[in-house]
């Protein structure tokens, strides 16, 4: 059995797809601490003005001691319209792209999904989108796991209880992860060391990596987003 784990992130970035499409298990990793200002909650879209986050709103309110999976959407009342700008700024920035009627229906199904649960509308996305890739992991969650430990430790137990045989990791993977227990648990250890592709990219003469995939997906439709996300990044390297 071939696992990876990950944040359930706001609109993940091409890696993220590579790596599930080379998976059949994707572990969201959601009894993790919620952490403020990064990618949990927002990402990176190509607007009107060039590189902008897009976000949903979140209650920072007991975030140090919350999860991922409970987090909640904030409910202040200045707030109360975030899905209506959120949507008005993809129309905005993407609506004149070639791929936006295939494209915005589905991302716009999931943003008005009845939940107070951020990540519930991120793994609504990532499944969305990894069904037009032709991307069909199981899908599991730690919380669900009662996964233990920090850090190596946490992943290991993660793997166990999923069965892992492989566990495709991030590249930074190699920084914190204790090998010897993953040898000695007889799970294998492989890198996806992912190389950003150029795309075809408007409204930019200096091609911008690393942004949203909803990016690719508005430039090039989904058929061949699949082909540019796996081009020259179809395979992992072992430990």
């Amino acid at each position: 059995m071939i696992i990876t784990i990950h944040q359930p992130e706001h609109l993940p970035w091409l890696g993220l797809f590579n790596k599930m499409a080379k998976a059949q298990r994707y572990v969201i990793l959601d009894s993790v601490q919620y952490e403020k200002n990064y990618f949990q909650n927002r990402n990176r879209i190509l607007g009107t003005n060039g590189v902008q986050w897009i976000s949903i709103p979140v209650s920072n309110k007991g975030h140090m001691d919350g999860s991922i999976a409970t987090t909640r959407i904030a409910d202040d009342p200045k707030n109360s319209k975030w899905r209506e700008k959120y949507l008005q700024t993809i129309r905005q920035s993407y609506g004149k792209y070639p791929y936006f009627n295939n494209v915005y229906p589905l991302l716009e199904r999931c943003i008005l999904l009845d939940t107070d649960l951020f990540w519930e509308i991120n793994i609504a996305i990532i499944r969305t989108f990894n069904e037009q890739l032709d991307i069909h992991p199981e899908y599991l969650r730690s919380s669900e796991l009662d996964a233990d430990g920090l850090k190596s430790d946490l992943i290991l137990d993660i793997c166990k209880k999923a069965g892992a045989g492989v566990y495709i990791a991030g590249p930074s993977g190699r920084d914190y992860l204790d090998m010897d227990t993953f040898r000695d648990a007889g799970i294998k250890v492989v890198f996806n060391d992912y190389h950003h592709p150029v795309y075809p990219q408007r409204r930019t003469e200096e091609f911008i990596s690393h942004l949203s995939a909803l990016d690719l997906f508005m430039n090039v439709g989904f058929a061949e987003a699949k082909k540019i996300i796996m081009q020259d990044n179809e395979g992992v390297a072992e430990y």
